[in-house]
């Protein structure tokens, strides 16, 4: 430890209401998708940004958006389900074009994976910032810790990595820790 360097605190949660809103997610997921008890599911959160140059001021405008993401081994299928901060509202599931992918990596440092599209895709591919959110959360949906969805998640991943690897996809390097 340094001398300005501080100790990070620790994370503060209702261990009752993370297993509620944990529930709350698996009943959202399956009323939206069809077999939905043979997913795994996670909550992730996608963020955008968007910066304009004004007359007298700049604005940068940061939008959030929550999604349960289920993903399962058997068909090598993940969907998204956008959920409202409250849960108590969703869209219609968006399935990820598993052909167009072409890559997978994670930065454990700000917990975020991706989906990597083939080139000439419409987009790049598919974010998902996997972080726990304590009580005192203000940005997004308090209370989801989630340590053992996100290993399972990330272990989906790596053998997504390893599948796209024996495709002859080249994988940038893989840092789990």
């Amino acid at each position: 430890m340094g001398l300005f360097s501080k100790k990070p605190k620790e994370l503060e949660y209702d261990s009752a209401e993370c297993q509620k809103k944990k529930e709350i997610m698996r009943k959202m997921w399956n009323e939206a998708v069809e077999d939905g008890n043979s997913y795994e599911i996670i909550h992730a959160t996608q963020t955008t940004s968007k910066f304009e140059r004004g007359l007298v001021f700049d604005t940068n405008t940061t939008t959030f958006y929550h999604y349960i993401v289920g993903y399962r081994k058997s068909d090598w299928k993940v969907g998204l389900v956008q959920v409202d901060t409250g849960l108590t509202q969703h869209t219609e599931p968006f399935f990820v074009d598993m052909n167009a992918v072409v890559g997978v990596n994670y930065n454990p440092k700000y917990q975020q994976a991706w989906l990597i599209y083939q080139k000439g895709y419409e987009s790049y591919g598919e974010q998902f910032d996997i972080d726990d959110t304590g009580s005192k959360t203000v940005a997004g949906i308090p209370n989801t810790v989630q340590p053992e969805e996100r290993e399972k998640f990330l272990d989906f991943l790596e053998e997504l990595r390893s599948r796209l690897e024996q495709q002859g996809h080249k994988q940038e390097k893989w840092r789990r820790q």
